[in-house]
């Protein structure tokens, strides 16, 4: 029996494990959008740099087309200026003409203002390229160890589940259903868990001297009274030799 809840300790662990590892690798998206968060709200001055050039650059391109449309109807007035025969005609081609000369001027100073813009900003771009190569080549950085992370547990994941498996096998079938049945009714999976200091560390429930003799002697499978969680016993010795990356956490009912 001794033997059985050894097992059963280990399977616990390949759980808790394999929950764990779900659990982020589910939050890699957030994560990796964390990390490209921190790096624009270093960058914010450089991108918003790079939004006024752009922004000028598109302005005043609309503005160039929209002047050479008003240089176009300037044309046609003077065209109909020069052909107008009736005073009407001849005061509406003069209107019309000056409007358009009006309308291009302002554009032109507008094209000017735009102009001066795209060049301060890519001047103030072109001296800040050393501070954005650096800041690129953090987050490519930041990226890639995240990425090697991130295969890291995929590999652990692979192999936890391979363990789990290689378990449920060599556990009498009996063991591996109670212990199923458990992990699958109690929200945190934790089937499994210590009994020290004469309570059980998932419920915190005390327990029986008796109780605590019986699972000492680990001959039986003893379940918590409060929890119905199998219970174990690690000797005094044993629990400060054990890692605590081969622990089974603690779980609250």
């Amino acid at each position: 029996m001794k033997a059985e809840l050894e097992q059963l300790i280990a399977l616990q662990n390949a759980d808790t494990n394999i929950r764990r590892l779900q659990a982020e690798i589910e939050a890699i998206p957030r994560r990796r959008a964390e990390i490209e968060k921190e790096f624009d709200q270093r960058a914010f001055e450089i991108r918003e740099l790079e939004r006024q050039r752009d922004e000028a650059r598109t302005e005043r391109v609309r503005l160039e087309t929209e002047a050479q449309e008003q240089k176009e109807r300037a044309e046609r007035a003077e065209r109909n200026l020069m052909s107008s025969k009736k005073q009407e005609e001849y005061t509406a081609a003069i209107r019309e003409t000056d409007a358009a000369r009006k309308h291009i001027s302002q554009l032109e100073t507008q094209i000017l203002e735009k102009m001066e813009t795209f060049e301060q900003a890519a001047n103030k771009l072109k001296e800040r390229e050393p501070e954005m190569a650096r800041l690129s080549a953090e987050l490519q950085e930041r990226i890639k160890e995240f990425e090697e992370q991130t295969r890291t547990q995929q590999e652990q994941l692979e192999v936890n589940r391979k363990e789990r498996e290689r378990l449920i096998a060599t556990l009498p079938k009996n063991m591996s259903t109670l212990y199923n049945r458990i992990s699958a009714r109690i929200r945190d999976g934790i089937a499994v868990a210590e009994a020290r200091n004469g309570s059980c560390t998932a419920c915190f429930m005390s327990l029986r001297p008796q109780v605590m003799a019986e699972i000492r002697r680990g001959d039986d499978v003893i379940i918590c009274d409060n929890c119905n969680r199998i219970l174990y016993w690690v000797p005094k010795e044993a629990a400060q030799k054990e890692s605590p990356a081969t622990a089974v956490p603690n779980a609250v009912a």
